[in-house]
């Protein structure tokens, strides 16, 4: 593989239909880039996507002038920005599973207190579910965490724990890979 590799993060979002995958995907191929990441929802009626592509720098040239055609084809806002070989820092990597009665402030609560403490999250997925019997609303959090290798992990679940029994929140914090 060429050792010019660059990397181009692709951002979209807008009405769901099926087929959006399938053409997102199509372009990035036919350019001769590579789709290496991806993150994809439905959320509400929009349909968004987060994706990381590499290859070389004619490839990803041919991917930027395809945003603004699957923009109009598709009735996406697209945004495409250059970024740089992904980081592999000192961290541990571990997934964090937060679930209680839905409220506001759960999301910034457990980022607030992870990034106080130099936690990177790499991934977070939150959603809103009902509970079968009652339709009581109830709130998910799921994040892959980047915990830096000197990092008391003691401390860290301890606080972790603390503020969830203070919030009525089920905690699970898990090493990864």
């Amino acid at each position: 593989m060429s050792t010019d590799r660059q990397y181009l993060v692709f951002t979209a979002v807008g009405p769901d239909r099926p087929g959006l995958v399938n053409e997102v995907s199509g372009a990035i191929s036919d350019a001769g880039a590579n789709l290496e990441d991806s993150r994809m929802a439905i959320l509400g009626g929009e349909f968004a996507l987060i994706l990381l592509v590499s290859g070389p720098p004619a490839a990803l040239g041919a991917v930027k002038a395809q945003g603004a055609a699957l923009e109009s084809r598709l009735g996406l806002r697209c945004v495409l920005k250059e970024t740089t070989t992904p980081v592999r820092g000192d961290h541990l990597l571990y997934r964090i599973r937060v679930s209680g009665h839905d409220r506001p402030g759960i999301v910034q609560s457990i980022a607030g207190l992870l990034a106080g403490r130099g936690v990177n999250l790499a991934s977070l997925e939150s959603r809103v579910s009902f509970a079968p019997m009652s339709g009581t609303p109830m709130f998910v959090l799921e994040a892959d965490l980047q915990v830096p290798a000197k990092l008391d992990l003691r401390a860290l679940r301890s606080e972790l724990a603390a503020r969830c029994e203070a919030e009525n929140l089920d905690l699970v914090l898990e090493a990864r890979g």
